[in-house]
């Protein structure tokens, strides 16, 4: 008989545009519902048209609205469903709140707890207003929870380094693989114009302005196009930085497409160009590596972890060195094929199966 763990998130599953939710969180929890029975409690409800056979997911009624109500509905029915079939483990994606709910009823219903942290619980920029650990009463509320589960888990040492200055020191990283069969590596060869691919949303901490400026620099020495894939919460100003540089008929922005789609947009792409100030992992990153794309960017996330030896990687908001770093590449194929080469060794030997058994075995190690 399969343990059964109680999963608890904010959202992820079912949500969103085509109801994709965050596609990598959903292909883990399908590897995952392998070994283990599945039961999602999640904030927001899925679409009406959402439907998994691998595990089942509770949510409160839609027309509950405020958020905290939402979360009680949850604990109610976590409850209602231990008292009927005992779970063996509690587990929360995300720090917070998600993962201090499940850390504290963890200890009331005395079962072991997982936290796995994924980006903005690991972070605190109160100049763009990211993350939570620059919020006083939540990072105190972190900080006890990342301290008293059971087992941290983190997807960055990127991440580990962020939490140290705090004094979290028990923290496992396990950086999320994709499916090999989702990603075809492709060797391609530099055309007269340079493909570039950017995708994320558009919104402070993603840093777009720094995206536009190393592109406007490149796009002067060397033809180029830039896609740029995601929604605008910045509206509409870094189309306006496009017109100010002049690169505004080099750059489109095509919004969300499905996930399935977005193999063939990497099948184009030469560059990933990816400017974060911060990030836990950055999926878009790993699938562009296993898609022969080379990988640009700042160093953070899995380009922190990879370094120079995988991609080009400058200091957050340096987009001088990361135009002028590019440009030198572009007369080196030989090194520019290595980089790709070595991040693409990297994807292999950490992939979806690598993922979901090493997660497999430290979850194995504290159920009871």
């Amino acid at each position: 008989m399969k343990k059964r763990i109680a999963v608890w998130m904010h959202g992820g599953i079912g949500t969103g545009h085509f109801s994709q939710g965050y596609p990598a969180l959903e292909k883990l929890l399908v590897g995952l519902s392998s070994y283990f029975e599945i039961v999602i409690y999640s904030q927001f409800a899925t679409s009406q048209e959402y439907r998994s056979s691998e595990f089942s997911i509770r949510s409160a009624p839609v027309n509950v609205k405020l958020g905290f109500v939402r979360w009680f509905y949850l604990i109610l029915y976590f409850l209602k469903d231990h008292r009927k079939s005992k779970y063996n483990l509690l587990f929360g994606f995300w720090g917070y709140p998600a993962g201090f709910l499940a850390t504290g009823l963890s200890r009331i219903v005395n079962l072991p707890s997982t936290v796995y942290l994924l980006g903005s619980d690991a972070a605190g920029i109160e100049s763009i207003n990211f993350g939570i650990l620059h919020r006083p009463i939540i990072r105190r509320i972190a900080l006890w929870t990342y301290r008293h589960t059971t087992l941290l888990l983190g997807i960055s040492e990127f991440q580990k380094n962020q939490l140290s200055p705090y004094g979290v020191k028990e923290i496992k990283i396990i950086p999320w693989g994709v499916k090999k069969d989702d990603y075809k590596f492709i060797e391609k060869k530099l055309s007269s114009t340079l493909h570039v691919i950017h995708v994320a949303h558009l919104t402070p901490v993603k840093d777009q302005t720094t995206l536009i400026k190393a592109f406007a620099l490149i796009a002067k020495q060397r033809p180029a196009q830039l896609r740029i894939f995601g929604e605008d919460f910045l509206k509409g100003s870094i189309q306006k930085l496009c017109k100010e540089l002049g690169v505004e008929n080099q750059v489109e922005f095509l919004h969300v497409i499905p996930y399935h789609q977005m193999p063939e947009q990497y099948a184009w792409a030469d560059v990933m160009l990816h400017t974060s100030i911060s990030e836990g992992q950055s999926m878009a990153i790993t699938e562009a590596a296993a898609s022969g794309v080379l990988l640009v960017g700042t160093r953070v996330g899995l380009l922190h972890d990879l370094g120079e030896d995988c991609g080009i990687v400058v200091d957050i908001g340096d987009y001088t060195a990361l135009a002028s770093k590019v440009l030198s590449l572009l007369d080196d194929n030989k090194k520019w094929q290595q980089k790709i080469q070595n991040a693409r060794q990297w994807v292999e030997t950490h992939d979806l199966s690598w993922t979901t058994n090493e997660l497999v075995q430290q979850l194995n190690s504290v159920i009871k």
